[in-house]
């Protein structure tokens, strides 16, 4: 569930619109005011001529939270540009004939044949619960269900992505007439799912089966680090469940946040100040984005 929450934005508006029934209301302890984390990244050499702000975000928030701060402000302003991790969400029809086609194959397993026996009641309870039909479940690839069975939990927690970080940023530099370009395609984005491993992509099931008893608190404790900035509690939160796998690990995590250092160096070759707004865990640890860029001989400052 933790790792999945990236991509919840994307599934919400794919899959959920088949979840007619409005869930009870869900009171979540969650942090009202908060500061989440950002830096300032500036070359050293004279070749690095441009500057990027790098601010952690969460794709679903919660009504009446207050992240946006004086400094957030000031960075935005001094920014040309709003950089996130993918264009292209609000074409829902679109989006969605990649997800299917990405996500449906022919001569897949059932889908509670694809998990252990001691799970199979947890699933059924789970798909349930989730209002999407058991034949849509059973032509999905592995990663497909097991993203939209984690969607349908956020959802139930009374969440989607309508008025999400990257949304609102989005919408504020369109108002500015500032560009606003992306680091990776939807289907790119979901293609590292797609080629996982089916090893690996029933290990993420098995996941979000295991963690669902919890989604609520997951998710509080993900959104609680995330507005105090606190870093630590991110690494922890997001080195459990498919992350705690080496491979899986550096599929999903380490080789996006290499390619997207590569094309961030580039921008830093030219002139002018990015605004990158990408997902929290993909700036936490030792594998984070500006953590690579450090590597490369930029100066990274911890502003807020």
């Amino acid at each position: 569930m933790r790792i999945i929450i990236p991509l919840i934005s994307l599934l919400a508006s794919l899959l959920l619109g088949a979840c007619n029934n409005a869930p009870d209301p869900v009171i979540l302890n969650t942090v009202k005011n908060g500061t989440p984390a950002m830096w300032k990244v500036s070359g050293t050499n004279p070749d690095q001529i441009g500057t990027a702000y790098m601010f952690g975000t969460i794709h679903i928030l919660p009504d009446n939270v207050e992240w946006r701060t004086s400094a957030l402000e000031a960075a935005i302003a001094d920014s040309d540009q709003l950089v996130i991790e993918v264009l292209g969400l609000d074409d829902t029809q679109s989006a969605a004939r990649i997800f299917s086609r990405l996500a449906v194959s022919p001569g897949q397993e059932k889908l509670d044949a694809r998990v252990k026996p001691s799970l199979r009641d947890d699933l059924d309870r789970i798909v349930d619960a989730s209002n999407i039909s058991e034949r849509t479940l059973n032509r999905m690839e592995t990663w497909a269900a097991a993203l939209s069975l984690a969607s349908a939990q956020t959802k139930g927690l009374g969440l989607d992505s309508s008025g999400g970080v990257e949304k609102k940023l989005t919408a504020q530099f369109e108002k500015a007439g500032k560009k606003i370009e992306a680091l990776e395609t939807i289907e790119s984005q979901l293609g590292y799912f797609d080629k996982l491993p089916e090893e690996q992509q029933r290990q993420m099931l098995t996941s979000v089966i295991e963690e669902s008893g919890d989604s609520q608190q997951a998710f509080e404790k993900l959104f609680n680090a995330w507005m105090t900035g606190d870093i630590d509690q991110i690494v922890t939160l997001t080195d459990t469940g498919i992350l705690s796998d080496a491979k899986t690990r550096q599929y999903l995590l380490v080789t996006r946040n290499q390619d997207w250092a590569e094309q961030l160096d580039k921008r830093l070759q030219h002139p002018g100040t990015s605004f990158v707004a990408v997902g929290a865990a993909h700036l936490a640890g030792p594998d984070a984005v500006q953590a690579m860029l450090a590597k490369r001989g930029y100066k990274v400052e911890k502003i807020q």
